[in-house]
């Protein structure tokens, strides 16, 4: 745990002097402003929540994967990968750490996104459930670090992964409601909606913006924590999996 500690301050401080990892979180203003643009379009107010989440939620999840990415790649052509390897801490725990840092600090695309929508727009936005909103953010956001792996573990066999992470992305966000409520896709596509955490997450996060009761409160927060947890345990697993096929085939240094 120090060793992720370690990790955690240390990403911290690189990614709040170094202006890449802050480009994510820039875009959201023109998204949400196309996102507007297309509502005030087909006047369609009742859509102004998913307006806003859906940049918040993409920006979160962007910066999960682009980071995951390229710490491990980074680390891989600097010839770190193989002390990682050889260390008694898993690198897929140190990775996380990192991304989590990252995460977090794109937790201020939230505020970014609502005073963008003011500033536009002039759209005030009356939050109905505050304290469900920061903890289902919370929790979305650890369940999206730790999914994130999963992704991640795939850069370190192939040079073309970052073209796999994005292609993968969209059905990903599309399934976890971050796009369009699960209730207007298919009928057929949403019982595998239900096994990405995004959609309670998502779900969860309207509703404490927009109803005036959440429902099934508890049932809806723990469905987000046993997805997220399953989704980090394949992501150790798998990057445990392909150090081990690396180290075994000789490729484990850059080609």
């Amino acid at each position: 745990m120090n060793a992720a500690a370690a990790a955690f301050k240390m990403q911290l401080r690189l990614a709040l002097r170094t202006p890449n990892y802050w480009m994510v979180q820039i875009s959201t203003i023109p998204q949400v402003i196309i996102f507007f643009s297309v509502i005030e379009a087909f006047d369609r107010p009742d859509l102004l929540i998913n307006a806003l989440l859906a940049p918040i939620l993409m920006a979160m999840w962007s910066t999960a994967l682009w980071t995951g990415g390229s710490v491990v790649r980074d680390d891989r052509w600097m010839g770190r990968l193989e002390l990682h390897a050889a260390a008694p801490v898993g690198y897929g725990l140190v990775v996380t750490a990192r991304v989590a840092a990252v995460v977090m600090l794109s937790l201020l695309v939230v505020p970014l996104t609502l005073a963008t929508a003011w500033a536009t727009y002039g759209i005030d936005i009356r939050i109905a459930h505050p304290v469900v909103l920061v903890v289902a953010l919370l929790l979305t956001a650890a369940a999206i670090t730790g999914t994130g792996m999963i992704f991640s573990s795939m850069t370190i066999l192939s040079r073309a992964a970052t073209t796999f992470q994005s292609s993968a992305s969209y059905p990903f966000l599309l399934l976890g409601g971050v796009f369009v409520p699960l209730a207007l896709l298919p009928v057929w596509a949403r019982p595998f909606g239900r096994l990405v955490f995004l959609s309670w997450g998502s779900d969860l996060i309207r509703d404490s913006v927009t109803q005036p009761v959440v429902t099934a409160l508890p049932w809806r927060l723990a469905a987000i924590v046993v997805l997220g947890a399953v989704g980090f345990g394949v992501a150790q697993w798998l990057v445990r999996v392909v150090l081990y096929r690396v180290r075994a085939t000789g490729e484990i240094a850059a080609p």
